[in-house]
Formats: structure tokens, sequence, C-alpha cells
């Protein structure tokens, strides 16, 4: 124990030294256009986080599964673009201090669309912040799950729960979406999810979280798993394509 506290105590000290040494030599840089930033605490500029994309259009009426009753996007996916760029990073390089920021983006977004939106929904029912879970071989993989990262954000900031670990679990493992009708891509994700621990998400509605909303195939497969005892389900995604 001693042991453990000295070494922690060197180890902070020695970054107080050499903090200034490192900002120097390797300064802050926005993790989406390389611009500079002000403060190592943060990972995207302001430009990038409040200016640079297009915020993503409601569609008016639109025809969501008895799982779902609402789904919300904080941008508009830029194809060949910065935002794809960052998603990409998001997601193949491990940047989970990133995904923490952008999670706290997109839960300050939500919550003020959310209130006039969604009106006292989450008064009649508690929320619990599900992120879409990958499957084993892609966690191992990848060393990380970018859904959780942007989970644990949101979190920050919304004040509600992430559901247990494992609380609903991927089965399947499904080939990559991309190029698929969206056919395709339901029939893709078909029984890819199993609902591991139903106390975790009992009677809640949960906030279904992922990088990209494109035709719903995932999210609304796993709402449809989740709903066998929850509410029905709200998405919240960074981006819509």
């Amino acid at each position: 124990m001693v042991h453990t506290l000295r070494v922690h105590l060197l180890s902070c000290l020695t970054m107080k030294i050499l903090r200034p040494y490192i900002d120097i030599f390797f300064p802050a840089v926005c993790a989406c256009c390389g611009s500079a930033l002000r403060s190592s605490n943060h990972h995207l500029c302001l430009w990038c986080k409040k200016k640079r994309f297009e915020r993503a259009e409601s569609e008016g009426f639109q025809i969501l599964p008895d799982s779902v009753q609402f789904q919300f996007a904080m941008w508009s996916f830029d194809k060949g673009g910065y935002l794809q760029d960052l998603l990409h990073d998001l997601k193949y390089n491990c940047l989970r201090s990133v995904g923490e920021e952008l999670g706290r983006t997109l839960a300050g977004s939500f919550l003020r669309v959310s209130k006039s939106e969604m009106g006292n929904l989450f008064e009649q029912s508690p929320p619990v912040i599900v992120p879409v879970p990958l499957h084993k071989s892609k966690l191992r993989k990848r060393g990380y799950n970018q859904a959780e990262a942007l989970a644990r954000g949101f979190s920050e900031i919304s004040g509600w729960t992430v559901a247990a670990t494992n609380a609903v679990v991927r089965v399947k493992k499904t080939t990559t979406q991309t190029g698929l009708t969206a056919e395709k891509r339901a029939e893709n994700l078909k029984n890819a999810f199993r609902l591991n621990k139903p106390k975790a998400v009992a009677g809640k509605i949960p906030i279904i979280i992922d990088d990209v909303f494109t035709t719903g195939a995932t999210t609304f497969e796993l709402a449809k798993v989740l709903k066998e005892c929850t509410e029905p389900a709200v998405i919240a995604t960074v981006a819509k394509a």
C-alpha cells in the first residue's frame, strides 16, 4: 500500500514537472481538424464542436418500429469529410477520450431537444444508457467499444446511469454493413443481440448510444431485444447518414 502510494505521488510529481515541456514539444491539437487547442484537457476545438458540422435535421413524421419511440442524431454525416475521418479514427484507433468528449457534446444537444420534443418522458420512467455492444471478436481486435466511450461521456452530462457491462451482448458475428441495402442490413443483424441481465434495464427507457445512424438496422434490432422488459427505446447518435 505504501509503495503504491509512493509510486503514485512520484508519478504525479513527474507529470507536474514535465507538463510544461510536454505542452511545448507536443502541443494539444484538435483530433478532428488539427488546430491548436488552448487546453490539453480537451480533444476537439470549439469550432468543430459548435460550427463545423451541419445539424441533423428532423424529418418530421418518421416511421419507427414499436420498440423505438424517438430517434435523435446530432450532426449530418459528411461522407469523405472531417466527420467521417473523426468517426473512423474513433472506431479503429482507440480514441477513448475523444469518444467521451463527443458523448458529452451529444448529451448537451440531446437534452436541449428532449425538453421540447419529449416533454416529461423521463419523469414517467427512469432512463438507462445502453451503448451498442460489440461482438467479443471485434472487441478484442479494436481494444475497446467506441459506443461505450460515447455512453460514458453522455452519462457525465445527463447524470443517467450506463447499463451494467454485458447487460445485453452481441452474440452474432455480423459482416460489415457497408454497401448493403436496408433489407440486407436488417437480415445481417437479425438475432445479433441477447438480453443477458434483464434486471439491469427492466422497466426503464433505454437510451441507445452509437456513433452513426444509417438505416437503423443495428439500433432497431437492439431495441427489439430490450423491449422484452423495457419501455420503447430512444436512440441517440453522433451522426445520421
